[in-house]
């Protein structure tokens, strides 16, 4: 199977990382990170690991250059300490990590002391020093926690509660999320109590982000008229798309749904994974087409051309086997639409619903904002949310969502190409509006 990445003109399976020695060396001189190489790389036809890179590096006497901020350098220290204040208050990441995320995405060079010692300089510190101070943040997560049970995170766990407070810009500890759990939501803690579990798929591996996107509806509120569709990255298991609408079934609403995720990302999966309904047919038909152009834009022999087949890039399977987008499910059943369904279930047994159009209507107008309120917030914390190490899974792969799908070392999927996309998008630009 092949897989369309880099620039096919480069393509040549006779070169390694020696070959370009000069021009790594001058990419280092022009500030370029690590991880800019690797995809640097990857896009002329060689794949490495980053440590064979450093050995290389190092061999060729072309160390990289870390040259950190000076603290006293004016513009470029407030720069840096406001990087570290947003992303020490925003995400869960430990001051290496920030001193990378700051490296690759603003090109600052600093490192893990430097890092710790602007928090330090500015008081920000990963555990209360004192206990007046521990005391005052116990009470404002209790209070911020009592709004989120009351609110859109009515259901969250500790893990997601604290997840969510991060984004917030609330560093909460575990200890005082889940007291306040205990206080505000005594019955949520008890449901939430350690059952038994299915047995996990051991060894589900995939390549890397955008090799398998996982596809399917969401149908325990279709009866009540709310429709959602999503799409999930099976690597990183970031949510790629959400809808929430009235119509999610039909073949145009979930083209649209996917075609709109492409031209967002630039990027076209490797392999896309759907039950074999009549919603995906428009879709499969779409994603086939947008691989063939790439495969034609590789110069493939006509010999292997003419054997392409859809499940060279599509794969058809019940939703039980389709296990990532079916966890997703299951996580938004615990955390977001679970008390919908009960709510939604008792107004039909007391005879305050009926399935009629109407009755639909009224639903909708009433309580679509609010739940696609709460399903943002669902994918704004999943997709942020730590996936905890499992070492007894050979192949699990723990991280954050959003991290791991820009991972730029093991990026695969294709590109698709502008005039096939823009066709496809010219036969679905009216739909759902007004006749």
């Amino acid at each position: 199977m092949a897989t369309f990445e880099g620039n096919p003109a480069n393509l040549q399976t006779n070169l390694n990382i020696d070959d370009f020695q000069l021009q790594l060396s001058n990419l280092i001189k022009d500030g370029y990170t690590n991880s800019q190489l690797l995809s640097w790389l990857h896009e002329n036809g060689v794949y490495t690991s980053d440590r064979t890179l450093k050995r290389r590096l190092q061999t060729w006497g072309v160390p990289r250059r870390h040259t950190e901020v000076d603290l006293n350098s004016g513009d470029l220290a407030d720069e840096l300490a406001e990087r570290v204040n947003y992303l020490f208050h925003h995400t869960l990441l430990s001051d290496s990590q920030i001193a990378i995320k700051i490296a690759e995405e603003d090109g600052l060079q600093s490192s893990a002391n430097q890092i710790q010692k602007i928090r330090l300089l500015f008081g920000w510190h990963r555990q209360n020093v004192t206990a007046a101070q521990s005391i005052t943040h116990q009470q404002l997560t209790q209070q911020q926690v009592g709004q989120l049970v009351n609110g859109e995170g009515r259901s969250f766990g500790r893990r997601w509660a604290i997840t969510y407070l991060r984004r917030r810009g609330h560093r909460a500890r575990r200890l005082d999320v889940a007291e306040a759990l205990k206080l505000f939501d005594p019955e949520g803690v008890a449901r939430r109590v350690p059952g038994l579990r299915k047995r996990r798929l051991e060894n589900y591996i995939t390549a890397g982000p955008d090799h398998l996107w996982c596809l399917d509806g969401h149908d325990k509120l279709a009866q009540y008229g709310f429709e959602i569709y999503a799409a999930i990255d099976a690597y990183s298991r970031k949510i790629i798309w959400f809808y929430c609408g009235s119509s999610n079934r039909t073949q145009l609403s979930v083209l649209n749904q996917y075609l709109r995720a492409v031209k967002a990302r630039g990027k076209c999966p490797s392999f896309i994974r759907t039950d074999k309904g009549t919603e995906t047919i428009l879709l499969a038909d779409a994603h086939f087409s947008l691989y063939i152009e790439a495969a034609l834009l590789e110069n493939w022999p006509d010999e292997e051309y003419a054997t392409l087949r859809i499940n060279d890039c599509y794969l058809y399977g019940p939703s039980t086997r389709n296990v990532r987008i079916e966890g997703l499910w299951r996580q938004q059943r615990y955390t977001t639409t679970g008390p919908w369904i009960s709510y939604f279930k008792l107004l039909s047994l007391r005879g305050l619903f009926e399935q009629t159009d109407v009755d639909k209507v009224v639903l909708l107008f009433v309580f679509m904002p609010i739940i696609r309120s709460e399903l943002r917030t669902f994918v704004d914390t999943h997709n942020a949310h730590p996936i905890r190490a499992q070492p007894k899974r050979a192949h699990h792969v723990a991280g954050i969502p959003d991290e791991l799908y820009s991972d730029p070392s093991r990026q695969c999927g294709f590109s698709p190409n502008p005039e096939v996309l823009a066709d496809w998008e010219s036969q679905v630009a009216h739909y759902g509006e007004s006749l």
